[in-house]
């Protein structure tokens, strides 16, 4: 059989990609190296635990929202989920921020915790929410960026117009640039706060963000964040549910160790000597691994050098999963929480700040009665990891950091623990086959960074990439729309 398209990983991007392309009648199939759905936003289950792969909040599901209108399209129900409100806690060394849904709430909680400079504050969010909203409507268009074909720049100009061009101002500065013309450059405890939800989002600080990336992130989280019951593995269920509903295929276990172009037509070899035959691909299985699955005559298409895109910036995780007694949060209805480092409030990684997802109480698929899941999740540099003699001595040493910090705000958080499995960017490059364990795409490295970014064009005919290293980046909003724009690209 020859497949209309074929798509290498089963992660948030390649599912939503498979499940476009299935909906308009294309032979589709799916080949995910794992035994399990979504990518770096999946799941795995021990002792009677359902852990999340990452740290992950639900963003958008509310109406009009990325997922809402993907399951509307695909006339498919949304699962059981609740409403965050508050997001998360943030706990910095001398006070807990809520960090509040609703507008109104959340500038009551400014002047709660920054009164001498709550009106700035406020003025500055007030510009978050008003970009926020240019850069969504510009993401409605599903633009192929960076554009690489004369078409990709004729479909940009009906974005041209008085919306988008309001948003040149912060296409060339940080947000720390921004900060500026609020007199917040200076404020340190508001600059800590801002730094922790940005590195949550895009992987880097508001020295560093583009400020139209930076708005567009903060903003998001207003709009609606849920817990997905069963997480948000059950959603990468959904879709690849319908694409076999659809009458394609979903093939786990099944890594694509080369692919070739022969006749026209791509060849894909996986497992026991098994190939299967497509007229286009889409790759979600990033960047980073294309040289070790294409061969060296499409390598030498591609628009990706090897070289220079090693050199380019990128994070590691390090997580931990583990199981807890539910009474040891017993006085926080609060599901997801940011940590500062009491000891070290400036470290952006390696523990200096990081974040917890906690299971609700009322997922009985996440834990056994009585207790809770979590995923704790901090970004860290990769290159240690990867230095055999000290590798369980680090990994020991990160874990007690963390379960410490934990345990600084939570006391009891220790002594409750029923399980604990860390992983470090080595665990990631074993599990989900990521290249060296690299997970989240590319950190922004200054106000122009954003023009460095990968489009769904891999400059090889009939080949479109998707995913955390594609724009508009990482998150499972992110890569949802790199997989829906290679689809629709894939259909043209």
């Amino acid at each position: 059989m020859v497949y209309d398209v074929a798509i290498v990983g089963a992660g948030f991007g390649g599912l939503a990609a498979s499940a476009e392309l299935s909906k308009h009648g294309k032979n589709v199939a799916v080949f995910e190296a794992s035994n399990e759905l979504g990518g770096s936003a999946g799941k795995y289950e021990r002792n009677g635990y359902r852990f999340q792969s990452g740290a992950t909040v639900g963003m958008g599901f509310e109406a009009g929202g990325v997922f809402d209108k993907l399951y509307h399209s695909l006339q498919i129900e949304k699962p059981p989920m609740t409403l965050l409100n508050p997001i998360m806690d943030i706990h910095m060394p001398d006070r807990v921020i809520h960090y509040f849904k609703e507008k109104q709430e959340w500038y009551k909680e400014i002047e709660r915790h920054f009164p001498e400079a709550a009106s700035p504050i406020q003025a500055f969010y007030d510009e978050v929410f008003y970009v926020g909203s240019l850069v969504d409507q510009l993401l409605d268009y599903r633009p192929v960026f960076p554009p690489k074909t004369i078409k990709d720049w004729t479909r940009l100009l009906p974005m041209v117009n008085t919306s988008s061009l309001r948003l040149l101002p912060y296409m060339n500065q940080t947000v720390y640039d921004r900060l500026k013309k609020y007199k917040l450059h200076q404020h340190e405890r508001f600059q800590t706060f801002l730094n922790g939800e940005l590195m949550d989002s895009v992987q880097t600080s508001v020295e560093y963000c583009p400020a139209f990336l930076g708005y567009a992130a903060l903003q998001t989280f207003h709009k609606g964040a849920y817990a997905v019951h069963g997480g948000l593995a059950t959603v990468a269920e959904q879709l690849a549910g319908y694409v076999e509903d659809k009458g394609n295929e979903v093939f786990m276990r099944y890594p694509i160790r080369r692919i070739e172009k022969k006749g026209g037509h791509f060849i894909l070899h996986s497992k026991r000597n098994s190939q299967f035959e497509a007229k286009q691909l889409i790759l979600n299985h990033s960047v980073h691994n294309l040289a070790d699955t294409l061969t060296e005559d499409l390598m030498k298409q591609t628009t990706i050098k090897q070289e220079k895109e090693e050199q380019r910036e990128t994070w590691g995780a390090f997580i931990i999963h583990a199981g807890v007694d539910a009474s040891v949060f017993d006085g926080t209805d609060v599901l997801y929480h940011q940590f500062i480092d009491p000891e070290h409030p400036n470290d952006l990684h390696d523990g200096g700040q990081f974040l917890m997802s906690l299971s609700d109480a009322e997922d009985t698929q996440m834990a056994p009665e009585g207790k809770r899941s979590l995923t704790i999740s901090t970004h860290t540099n990769l290159e240690q990891w990867w230095e055999a003699e000290d590798y369980e001595t680090k990994k020991q040493e990160m874990t007690d950091r963390l379960i410490a910090t934990v345990d600084h705000y939570f006391p009891g958080f220790e002594a409750g623990l029923d399980l604990v499995l860390p992983g470090t960017p080595v665990t990631f490059q074993k599990w989900l086959r990521r290249s060296k364990g690299k997970v989240g795409g590319y950190a922004p490295t200054g106000r122009y960074s954003w023009l460095n970014s990968y489009s769904v064009r891999s400059g090889i005919p009939g080949v479109y990439l998707c995913g955390d290293t594609v724009f508009p980046g990482a998150g499972t909003l992110g890569v949802t729309l790199s997989g829906l724009t290679a689809a629709r690209e894939a259909l043209r």
